[in-house]
């Protein structure tokens, strides 16, 4: 918005100011370059005005085209004052390359090449009449200089965008989301601003932090913690410092690994970096530290396919790097405040259910373990009594178990799912006398979430098996094949029928697990039992 508003006085100013020139130079008066002058200074004025009050719905590219053709116009009317219309072509292809790249910036100046070329062509100009041969190769070396304008300009643009991309970053990016959400939009952002192939965000993984990848055509994903370790421990070898990497040919004399500071490139840094490029599948690798105070915080990777070494964006990039360090900070700490609001949360709720929830279930198992001390060690009631006291002994057990993990803030999700599920197959096996076998490992590694809806498909499989089926045994098997938890499950309800077993439709376990993006398969290998295969992916 600062350059629009910027190159709205620039054109006003460059209006007046060849306005007053003409008057002051023309003796006879040219009133078509009169009214192209008084027209264009009234369209300046009111661009100016639209700018500086904020009514703008439109794109300023297109009043940099009709500024170099106002200024070629003026040119082929007005002889005396050609020479020095031919600086006015500055002014539109520097702001727009400032604007809106390099190559707008070019493709004006090449129009703006053509317009002049065509009139010192045509004979019949006011502009080729007014110019001795002399005066002709000025003009030429002049124009030269417009496309030059616009490769000075492109530092300044590359730097501009940056801050303006910075700044909608600041405005547009929510830390309440989290870190991970935040890094996720910050990865995509920067792939798109840099046009790059692949943008890595690499942080540090002991706190916890991500390492994400954003690819062209591919939405931005989190590294699995191998991947993350490995590309720590690359970059741990270089130095702190703005670098670049191009795999070379062999014919190609350019070393391959370029530092963007003063000192000599370490021994053994361009393996190192070509190691990192590979991993990546990139052939160029810019290397940008993220340091604040002399802290180190990460590495923003930004690679190419293809040769591609461009120092600007590499600078841009560099001063860029605290203000998108500022960014994924704040989210850091909306990550620490929701955590330690969720701590405090999780130690009242557990307060009160050791207060109020585990209290029944101690009254259930005193009376049950008082009834049995009542009846007689030989009478067939008691080992039922002592079954019963041993299953309320491990819910009270699991119970506390779940309270000690709300009020210490401990997670034991990875651990969580098998004591569960034997303890639910031992509970149905007493409460409804089918003999359930399980074969599981001792400890198999899932989240909380994935703890909690496999413990459910269990209980959910065994009570349509004990609704639907005269089963007497089942076998279960819980394990983890190929990045996916398979649960399988069998029963004998077909041998016992001496034919198979209905078809049934577990709809709400198919919901279930279609949530889970896993797969549900039904099958009777021998022709009478059902076999339940369950398989859902890490």
């Amino acid at each position: 918005m600062e350059m629009r508003r910027f190159s709205a006085g620039m054109r006003v100013i460059t209006a007046l100011l060849c306005t007053a020139l003409f008057f002051t130079l023309d003796a006879a008066l040219d009133l078509r370059a009169l009214g192209v002058m008084v027209v264009y200074s009234i369209w300046s004025a009111w661009l100016l005005w639209v700018e500086a009050s904020g009514r703008t719905r439109h794109s300023a590219l297109w009043t940099y085209w009709i500024d170099v053709a106002w200024s070629c116009l003026i040119m082929k009317l007005w002889s005396i004052g050609a020479m020095m219309m031919v600086f006015t072509l500055v002014h539109p292809v520097v702001l727009a390359t400032i604007g809106y790249g390099i190559g707008q910036g070019l493709l004006l100046a090449l129009f703006a090449l053509l317009l002049t070329l065509g009139l010192l062509i045509d004979n019949g100009s006011e502009f080729m009449r007014g110019l001795g041969w002399r005066q002709t190769m000025q003009v030429l070396l002049l124009l030269s200089l417009v496309p030059a304008a616009a490769m000075i300009a492109r530092p300044m643009g590359i730097r501009l965008r940056w801050i303006a991309m910075l700044d909608e970053l600041e405005a547009q990016l929510d830390a309440r989301r989290g870190l991970e959400s935040t890094c996720t939009e910050l990865a995509e952002r920067l792939r798109n601003a840099t046009q790059a192939d692949v943008v890595a965000l690499v942080l540090p993984s002991h706190l916890g932090a991500p390492a994400m990848i954003a690819g062209r055509g591919e939405s931005c994903f989190r590294t699995t913690a191998e991947v993350h370790a490995h590309l720590e421990s690359l970059l741990s070898r270089v130095p702190a410092c703005p670098m670049s990497h191009t795999a070379r040919h062999w014919w190609d004399p350019r070393p391959s690994t370029q530092l963007h500071t003063e000192i000599p490139v370490p021994q053994g840094l361009p393996d190192h970096l070509a190691e990192l490029a590979k991993t990546l599948d990139m052939r160029s690798l810019h290397v940008i530290p993220l340091t604040r105070y002399a802290h180190h915080h990460g590495h923003l990777l930004v690679g190419y396919r293809h040769h591609h070494n461009d120092e600007y964006k590499v600078a841009a990039l560099t001063k860029a790097a605290p203000e998108l360090l500022h960014i994924i900070e704040r989210a850091t700490l909306v990550d620490q405040l929701q955590e330690e609001s969720a701590n405090h949360e999780r130690a009242r709720i557990g307060r009160d259910l050791h207060d109020s929830a585990i209290q029944p279930y101690l009254g259930l198992k005193y009376a049950v373990e008082s009834v049995a001390l009542r009846i007689p060690v030989d009478n067939p009631a008691r080992a039922e009594l002592d079954a019963l006291a041993e299953l309320v002994n491990g819910e009270v057990f699991a119970l506390r178990e779940l309270i000690s993990g709300l009020r210490t803030g401990h997670n034991p999700g990875d651990n969580a799912l098998v004591p569960a599920v034997r303890r639910q197959v031992l509970r149905f096996s007493l409460l409804f006398g089918i003999d359930v076998e399980i074969d599981c490992p001792d400890t198999l590694a899932t989240t909380r979430t994935m703890a909690s809806a496999l413990f459910h498909m269990v209980n959910e499989v065994l009570n349509n098996i004990r609704k639907h089926t005269a089963a007497c045994r089942v076998w279960i098997t819980l394990s983890i094949q190929s990045s996916s938890i398979y649960l399988v499950v069998r029963d004998d309800a077909g041998s016992i029928q001496g034919r198979p077993a209905n078809d049934f439709r577990p709809v709400s376990l198919i919901e279930r697990i279609g949530e889970l993006n896993g797969s549900l398969h039904i099958s009777r290998p021998d022709s009478l039992n059902t076999k339940l295969v369950i398989q859902i992916p890490l």
